[in-house]
């Protein structure tokens, strides 16, 4: 069960977080919903700290098509890049309105603050790319099923709608989940309605509501229609 719920509501402004010394932040910048903030191949100068908000980080694979390698929200850390003056690795758009507060990376390793809480946000970062690395080989079913249990952990709230439900307030497409589990969009569209009768899973995109218990099932029921 989820230890926390972080909310996904945009705040009145768009403010320096506390962990940034005042002497260490640049001017915030603002993102709407399917704005850059970074393209890849480019040079990382910069990390971002984010206030609040949903991005997606955006990578092409070898049949020419985009994947989808991570959701970031409150609290994350981009451009890590910019740590050993290296190019960015994937091009990084917002999915809702966002508030980042740049910071120059050298200035960020010479507070040990500031040092640490990177370093936090990069283990975060590492242990999601892990747990997707570890999904590859799951029937498609089991990915959509983890995928979603990982969003609940993430970017979940309470919801009062269902028992036991966690809302997912995400306006992600078919098409982004098919990116952010190497499927297709027509499969979605099937495994989501496969969910919903089994009541796994409600709503649509912009708030889904997910059951974690009955996604937990529905993992294992995938995993075992290969065995």
């Amino acid at each position: 069960m989820l230890d926390t719920f972080e909310t996904l509501e945009r705040p009145g402004t768009c403010e320096t977080p506390e962990i940034v010394p005042t002497g260490l932040a640049l001017p915030t910048r603002t993102l709407e919903p399917g704005q850059v903030l970074y393209e890849a191949d480019r040079d990382a100068s910069s990390l971002y700290v984010v206030n609040f908000g949903v991005l997606k980080a955006v990578v092409p694979t070898s049949l020419g098509r985009q994947r989808i390698a991570d959701l970031y929200g409150s609290g994350d850390v981009l451009g890590l890049s910019a740590l050993d003056g290296g190019r960015h690795a994937e091009s990084v758009v917002a999915v809702h309105d966002a508030c980042l507060t740049p910071i120059d990376p050298r200035q960020a390793m010479n507070d040990r603050g500031l040092r640490d809480y990177v370093v936090r946000s990069l283990v975060r970062q590492l242990r999601r790319s892990r747990e997707m690395l570890d999904e590859a080989e799951m029937p498609v079913g089991a990915r959509v099923t983890r995928a979603f249990l990982r969003l609940a952990r993430q970017f979940g709230q309470r919801s009062d709608d269902a028992e036991g439900g966690v809302k997912l307030p995400l306006a992600l497409t078919h098409e982004d989940l098919a990116d952010l589990t190497g499927s297709s969009r027509v499969t979605i569209t099937r495994i989501l309605g496969e969910l919903r009768n089994e009541g796994a899973l409600e709503g649509t995109r912009g708030v889904y509501v997910a059951n974690l218990e009955g996604l937990e099932r529905a993992t294992d029921h995938y995993v075992m229609q290969v065995l």
